[in-house]
């Protein structure tokens, strides 16, 4: 305890205390949009709220480079909006998932992360599960696997710009020293732990490439919330790692309810329209709390399971009572 009660002391004169090097940014800030062919910054709210709801077209994809399953990188154009974002693009697998391309649990680790942040302070980009149409599709080989539709189902998210992978996660010496670094830490190690983010791989960090204020990004988040597979030979981030977490984000936590926790039961429901594409639809219940996946005739639903959801209420219940313990510290 005395150990712990020094760290905190240290953090406390680093960052709580300490003076602010750079003014945060009012957005997230490595996502861009073009409107009228002039490329602008695009507020994160604004991103997942289109790629949530807005009808697209998918624009010029070709493969990514890393990763183990693939992900298309292109555009997609809004046309009631005439705007363009860059995305990702991963196409879902058979039955709405494989062992490593888990559409929900992407959207699941995009949705847990606004319990406690704002969206100019977001770890997860914007993740959406969306349908495009065949005949939009013809450049990517795929079919659809939801019976009575012609659209191909995947999982849409917002590409950034300007970001690399970092040399390390986590610089201790910097976390006691740099306020904004220990702020954006701290809070990506609490999405990953309550994600139970288990794929510590480097290529699934990112960071800014020239201003490093140091801000991280988390992705790839198919392998998380439990499971058999998960990357054994890495140090992974469903631990917390970082020195103390921060105060505001643990009080925010405090304030989730059953209802939030309940809510990841149903990420996304789909329905059919005319043309038997997918559409965004108001959720209904869960259809099988036992199964994420839920594909039926002419509709898709898309959500944690039963188990899943347990284990983010235990891991927060936990969180909250080894900081009431003083066994994690706070600044």
């Amino acid at each position: 305890m005395r150990r712990l009660a020094g760290i905190v002391g240290l953090l406390c004169v680093a960052v709580a205390c300490g003076p602010r090097t750079h003014e945060r940014a009012p957005w997230f800030p490595a996502l861009r949009k073009v409107s009228r062919g002039m490329p602008t910054e695009l507020p994160a709210a604004e991103a997942a709220r289109l790629l949530q709801t807005e009808r697209f077209e998918l624009r010029d994809m070709k493969p990514a480079t890393g990763g183990v399953t693939r992900v298309d990188h292109g555009e997609v154009y809004f046309p009631a909006r005439g705007v363009e974002l860059e995305v990702k693009w991963k196409v879902a697998p058979t039955g709405g998932e494989g062992w490593n391309n888990v559409p929900r649990k992407e959207v699941a680790a995009f949705a847990i992360q606004q319990w406690f942040l704002d969206d100019r302070d977001w770890i997860v980009p914007p993740t959406a599960i969306r349908c495009v149409p065949v005949e939009e599709h013809r450049f990517l080989t795929a079919e659809p696997i939801v019976d009575g539709t012609r659209c191909i189902l995947g999982m849409v998210a917002a590409w950034l710009e300007d970001v690399k992978k970092p040399d390390e996660v986590l610089d201790e010496d910097r976390f006691r020293r740099e306020p904004e670094y220990a702020r954006h830490r701290a809070d990506m190690n609490l999405v990953a732990y309550l994600i139970a983010h288990r794929d510590g791989r480097l290529a699934n960090f990112l960071v800014p490439e020239d201003y490093d204020d140091g801000r991280i990004y988390l992705i790839d988040n198919g392998i998380s919330f439990g499971g058999l597979v998960w990357n054994y030979f890495r140090p992974n981030w469903n631990v917390i790692r970082v020195p103390a977490l921060r105060r505001d984000s643990v009080d925010r936590l405090r304030r989730v309810t059953a209802a939030d926790v309940s809510a990841l039961s149903v990420l996304t429901q789909l329905e059919a329209d005319p043309q038997g594409v997918l559409q965004p639809v108001k959720p209904e219940a869960a259809w099988d709390p036992a199964d994420g996946a839920r594909l039926e005739n002419g509709r898709a639903q898309f959500g944690l399971t039963a188990d899943e959801i347990a284990g983010v209420k235990a891991r927060l219940e936990e969180l909250v009572s080894r900081v009431d313990a003083g066994e994690i510290g706070l600044f």
